[in-house]
């Protein structure tokens, strides 16, 4: 038996992963419904999707289609990223953990709400499940239990202030063009950026994250500023792990996986499609412990080319962070002059920056780039 902490995306995915290859699982899930809370934008790459075979499980939860975004500086200078064929989808995020958990199910996983992880003792896992204290015998445990992880805590593992940003988003009635993300640097955002993400003309989910540490007057400032106004509804508040993947992610039995690992992409918050890819990993390292004594710890190994992205994902984010609004505002003007709307929309990747960041300097028009590129790796 392998219990799963957790019944989000990335634990589900394992689950079934794992079933499918025929080890039984049971996933631990502490909400009386999977899906409940969102504390999510929602907003997956259509290149991750395809390469995760995630079409069928997209349609039934789709909300709109992206084509493009538009990223503003502080002072307004715009870089804009467009094409004319489906680079993202917007989903409707409950659902779409429904929609996972129902096919961890169907392929023989069990699934037990309103049951909360308490602490794991060798092969024992102990839960507290409608206000009662219980135990589930188990080989390994795998911890897919989020941003504030009760494995993680169990495993020892710390982490830092710096290794967040606290997000508030709402939805929101009004206009919007429904093929376009926009995003926002400024003050109200420090170390992150706001959003305006496009559920249809009439709703879209906008938010921020910030480190301020007072994130609704930070997302009251933005709105003022923007002047968005309408109805705000399902407002939800959460933490983003924005750090490094976290190195020792196996100990003794217990495995961590998702936000729990921090497999998030510090640039934009994100983790739903690498954390699937994630959780695919750990069960073929599962599988390969348990049918042939292969070591946990080669988990690591497996997902070092995972890490190298997710890196290069951090690497970016400290770059961004050490500069002003007036930094910022010059890195724009720049990047416009280098044309690197146009240079986005013919190799950019939301998930996989290494798929572009090689191509930089192949680029005529991007050489004017290279002091700026310079001081990017020496971030």
């Amino acid at each position: 038996m392998v219990t799963v902490a957790g019944a989000g995306p990335t634990g589900t995915a394992a689950a079934k992963r794992l079933q499918e290859k025929g080890w039984d699982t049971i996933i631990l899930e502490e909400h009386s419904q999977v899906g409940i809370p969102v504390n999510c934008t929602g907003l997956i790459s259509a290149s991750g999707v395809e390469e995760l075979n995630l079409r069928k499980e997209v349609e039934e939860t789709l909300m709109n289609k992206i084509r493009g975004a538009q990223i503003f500086s502080p002072n307004h200078e715009m870089v804009e990223v467009k094409r004319s064929e489906t680079v993202a989808y917007v989903i409707n995020r409950g659902n779409f953990d429904r929609v996972l958990a129902r096919g961890a199910i169907e392929a023989g996983a069990q699934l037990r709400l309103n049951t909360k992880l308490i602490d794991v003792r060798n092969e024992t896992v102990f839960v507290e499940h409608k206000g009662r204290g219980e135990i589930v015998k188990t080989k390994l445990v795998v911890g897919a239990d989020g941003v504030n992880s009760k494995t993680r805590n169990i495993m020892g593992i710390k982490t830092a202030f710096k290794d967040f940003v606290h997000a508030y988003q709402v939805v929101a009635t009004g206009k919007f063009d429904p093929k376009y993300v926009q995003v926002f640097f400024g003050d109200y955002s420090k170390d992150f950026f706001a959003w305006i993400v496009p559920e249809s003309e009439e709703r879209a989910r906008v938010g921020l994250a910030s480190t301020s540490g007072n994130v609704r007057k930070d997302f009251s400032v933005f709105v003022s500023e923007k002047n968005i106004s309408g109805e705000f509804c399902d407002k939800c508040s959460s933490l983003i792990p924005i750090g490094e993947p976290l190195k020792g992610i196996v100990k003794d039995n217990i495995m961590l996986v998702g936000d729990a690992a921090f497999q998030t992409k510090a640039t934009s918050g994100g983790g739903i499609l690498l954390g699937i890819e994630a959780a695919r990993i750990l069960a073929d390292s599962i599988d390969n412990h348990l049918r042939n004594n292969a070591p946990l710890k080669n988990y690591e190994k497996n997902c070092s080319t995972l890490n190298n992205e997710l890196r290069l994902h951090w690497k970016i984010r400290q770059y961004m962070n050490q500069k002003n609004e007036d930094q910022m505002d010059a890195l724009f003007r720049k990047m416009n002059k280098a044309k690197v709307g146009e240079f986005l929309s013919q190799f950019g990747d939301m998930d996989k920056p290494s798929r572009f960041v090689g191509k930089i300097m192949t680029k005529p028009s991007m050489w004017r780039l290279f002091p700026e590129a310079v001081k990017f790796f020496r971030t």
